[in-house]
């Protein structure tokens, strides 16, 4: 039983190493930035959402999000003192 799953192993590991080596790759000087599908895609990025403009913003700390009002902060200094207890 051993010997067969060392067997498909070998051969699955050997099928991917082949599937990668044979794989197209795009050319060294592929200009992704003039790629339609990138620049649609940054334009629908950048575009407002069905919601008010007030509402399409996010607040991040530290690339976390947080509310604005620091709500967050003083519930966990809140839980950290009472773990002090």
């Amino acid at each position: 039983m051993e010997i067969t799953v060392g067997i498909i192993f070998v051969v699955i590991w050997i099928w991917c190493i082949w599937e990668v080596k044979n794989a197209p790759l795009l050319p060294d000087d592929y200009n992704w930035e003039d790629d339609p599908d990138v620049i649609d895609f940054l334009e629908q990025t950048d575009k407002q959402g069905p919601w008010d403009e007030k509402y399409d913003k996010s607040f991040t700390v530290g690339g976390l999000s947080n509310d604005k009002k620091g709500d967050f902060i003083k519930f966990q200094k809140k839980q950290n003192n009472n773990l002090k207890k």
